[in-house]
C-alpha cells in the first residue's frame, strides 16, 4: 500500500486533466462494434485502469487496440459467431466497463468470464436480472477465490427485439444496452432493428445523452420516440476515421474546486470542438452559484475566489454524484450551511462514499449531517480545515483527490494510505499535484 503526505502549500500553475473515461468507454465500444478502423485521440500515457479495462474487454471480442503516443488505433471485432468458446476478461474495478460490456457480449452471443476486484463485486448488477430471464441467459456471480479476484460469468444470446432496463440505479446499464442493441442480429445473424425502454426515473441523464451523442457520431441510428423509449436501427455508415476524446470534467472539478478554496490553478485539456456532453461540466454552474468567477484564456480554465468571499449553496447532486464529495469540501470553506440533495447513490460507489465524505470532513473539524431520507447532506462551513490525521483511501480514488486538496488548505499535514487507488482514473495525479506546489 502506497502512502503520500499532503502538507499545507500554495498550489499554482497549470495542470492537464486526463481523457474523460466516460467518453473513452463509449468510443472504444462503438469502435469495436463497427466495420471500419477508428483513431481515438487524447490519450497521453499512462492510461488509467478504467480505460484499460474497456480495452481488454473489446480485445476479448476480437478487436485490436494499439496505443502510439497519445492515440489509440482500434480495428473492429470480426462478425460474431454465437456459440464460440468462453473468453476471460479482467475489468479491474471498473463498473462502467462491466455494465457496458455485459450487453455487448450478449448481443454477440459470446460467453465471457469477467474477473474483477472485490470492490466492484459489491456494486449492483441486479438491473440485468430481468433481461437475463427474458432472453434465457445466465449471469453467475462468484466471490473472491485464492487469487483475490471475483468472477461474473455471462452466457447467452440477446437477439434483436424489444427490451426494458431499469434506469433508476445507474445510467450505465441503459448506455450499454443502447450501444449493444444498435448492433443486434436476428436469428439468422443479420443486423436487425431493436427497441429499448428505460424504466423508472433515469438517473445521470447527461451520461445517457453522452451515449446517444457518441452513437450519432458513429453513424448509429436511433430515435427517442418518447421519454426513455428508443428505436434502434442497424449501423449503415462507416465509423468516423478520427474521434477526439475530451478531458475529464470530473477530474477537472477537483482542480477547479481547489481554485474555489483559494488556490491558483489553471486546468488544460478540457475544451473540445462541439458542445460538452459530460454531466460533470455542471461544476462550472455550481461554482458560479457559490459566487465564483470563472476565467478562460487560450484554452485554459480556472476558478477565482472573489475578495468578497463565497456564499453557501443548495443544489441537487443526483446527476453529478462523482463530484459531490469535492463540492462538499468546497462548501466546508464557506461560512454558513450548504445543502447537497440527491447524494444517496454515493453509498454504492467504490466505497460508501457518503459515509467516507462525512467521516473525512469530521476529521477535518467540519460538522455535517445526513438527513433521515438518506439523500441529503448538510455541510456547516466556515471553520479552518484541520489536518494532523491519517486516512486509508485504498478503495476510492476520489477520496484520495479530496484529501490531497484538503491537505493543501489544512493547518497540518494529512497522511493518506492507499494512493495507488488513483490509478483507477488519474495515474498522473500525484505528478500533476507536485508540479503545482510552490
Amino acid at each position: 500500500m502506497s502512502t503520500a503526505i499532503f502538507r499545507p502549500c500554495r498550489l499554482t500553475g497549470t495542470a492537464p486533466v486526463p481523457p474523460a473515461k466516460s467518453e473513452a468507454h463509449r468510443a472504444l465500444l462503438l469502435a469495436a462494434l463497427g466495420h471500419t478502423p477508428v483513431t481515438l485521440t487524447g490519450f497521453p500515457p499512462p492510461l488509467c485502469n478504467d480505460t484499460l479495462a474497456m480495452m481488454e474487454g473489446i480485445r476479448g471480442m476480437g478487436a485490436t487496440v494499439e496505443q502510439r503516443g497519445d492515440t489509440l488505433y482500434v480495428t473492429p471485432a470480426p462478425k460474431p459467431v454465437p456459440g464460440q468458446p468462453m473468453i476471460d476478461c479482467h475489468v479491474h474495478a471498473c463498473a462502467a466497463a462491466l455494465r457496458m460490456l455485459i450487453p455487448a457480449f450478449l448481443v454477440r452471443g459470446q460467453s465471457v468470464r469477467f474477473w474483477l476486484e472485490p470492490t466492484l463485486y459489491r456494486r449492483p448488477l441486479d438491473a440485468f436480472e430481468p433481461l437475463m430471464a427474458a432472453i434465457g441467459a445466465t449471469m453467475e456471480r462468484i466471490p473472491a477465490g485464492d487469487n483475490g479476484l471475483c468472477q461474473v460469468i455471462v452466457s447467452g444470446w440477446m437477439k434483436a427485439g424489444s427490451y426494458a432496463i431499469d434506469g433508476s440505479g445507474s445510467s450505465q446499464f441503459a448506455s450499454g444496452l443502447l450501444i449493444a442493441l444498435a448492433h443486434a442480429m436476428d436469428g439468422d445473424g443479420n443486423p436487425a432493428p431493436a427497441h429499448l425502454t428505460v424504466t423508472g426515473p433515469i438517473v445521470s441523464r447527461p451520461y445517457l445523452d453522452m451515449t446517444l451523442s457518441l452513437m450519432q457520431r458513429f453513424a448509429v441510428g436511433y430515435q427517442e420516440v418518447r421519454e426513455g423509449e428508443f428505436d434502434l436501427t442497424p449501423r449503415t455508415g462507416e465509423s468516423p476515421a478520427v474521434v477526439p476524446v475530451a478531458g475529464d470534467w470530473s477530474q477537472a472539478a477537483v482542480l477547479l474546486c481547489a481554485g474555489a478554496m483559494g488556490q491558483d490553478v489553471w486546468v488544460s485539456n478540457l475544451l473540445s470542438d462541439g458542445a460538452c456532453t459530460q454531466g460533470d461540466a455542471a461544476i462550472v454552474d455550481v461554482l458560479r452559484q457559490m459566487g465564483m468567477v470563472m476565467e478562460e484564456k487560450n484554452g485554459l480554465l480556472r476558478a477565482v475566489r472573489p475578495d468578497t468571499g463565497l456564499r453557501p449553496i443548495e443544489i441537487d447532486c443526483d446527476n453529478i454524484p462523482d463530484i459531490a464529495p469535492i463540492i462538499a469540501l468546497t462548501c466546508a470553506t464557506i461560512p454558513g450551511t450548504s445543502v447537497l440533495h440527491g447524494v444517496a447513490r454515493l453509498r454504492i460507489k467504490e466505497c460508501d462514499r457518503l459515509e467516507a465524505t462525512t467521516h473525512l470532513l469530521s476529521c477535518m473539524g467540519i460538522p455535517t449531517e445526513i438527513h433521515d431520507d438518506g439523500s441529503t447532506l448538510v455541510v456547516h462551513g466556515g471553520k479552518p480545515i484541520r489536518g494532523g490525521f491519517e486516512a486509508d483511501v485504498s478503495a476510492d480514488h476520489r477520496m484520495a483527490m479530496l484529501l490531497a486538496i484538503a491537505g493543501s488548505m489544512a493547518d497540518g499535514p494529512i497522511t493518506v494510505r492507499g494512493v495507488e487507488s488513483l490509478n483507477k482514473s488519474w495515474p498522473g495525479f500525484l505528478g500533476s499535484y507536485d508540479g503545482l506546489r510552490e
